[in-house]
């Protein structure tokens, strides 16, 4: 079975725990990212899944685009979106053309590729804000996941506005926002 069809497979199942924003995401959203973009602004959500985080930005005035290798997954967000401002991209994020200066904010929850950092950098406008929750481990290897405090040696370019690393269950989680 392929990334595609592991994804598809489980957006059909059900994810529950994926279908809320996301606890740290709300906090930050009510404490900087509203503030920042009072009105709203335009929002890349990659590795979207259902759009847990589009709809609830696309609900409060925002432009949002939201990528997903799922096609299920994106058909969801399709269906619960309705008409709000939400586009949406079946593709794999590394796919995933950054254009330069392109978004406010851009969203990055639970996908890890090295690579997509500094294109995250970039792809965001001057002031733009990027926030992120990932998984991390302790135990170093070559091409491994995300290990405790590697995040922020890959987001040394923005100014941290909010960083916390916590271990969960057999594993860590890092929440991140940061501003260019």
């Amino acid at each position: 079975m392929d990334v595609r069809e592991l994804w598809d497979s489980r957006f059909t199942q059900g994810l529950p725990s994926l279908e809320s924003p996301d606890p740290f995401f709300i906090e930050m959203y009510e404490l900087y990212i509203s503030k920042s973009y009072p009105s709203g602004g335009t929002v890349l959500d990659l590795a979207a899944g259902q759009g847990r985080h589009s709809l609830f930005l696309a609900e409060r005035q925002w432009k949002s685009t939201a990528v997903d290798i799922s096609a299920v997954a994106i058909e969801k967000l399709k269906e619960a979106a309705g008409s709000l401002n939400v586009h949406t991209l079946i593709m794999d994020v590394a796919d995933y053309d950054l254009s330069p200066g392109s978004f406010d904010l851009i969203i990055l929850y639970y996908h890890f590729d090295r690579q997509l950092f500094p294109k995250i950098f970039n792809a965001l406008k001057p002031g733009g804000l990027f926030i992120c929750k990932l998984a991390f481990t302790n135990i170093p290897k070559e091409n491994s996941p995300l290990q405790k405090e590697e995040l922020l040696t890959l987001v040394s370019y923005f100014d941290i506005i909010s960083h916390e690393e916590r271990p969960v269950k057999d594993r860590g989680v890092v929440e991140y926002l940061g501003k260019k």
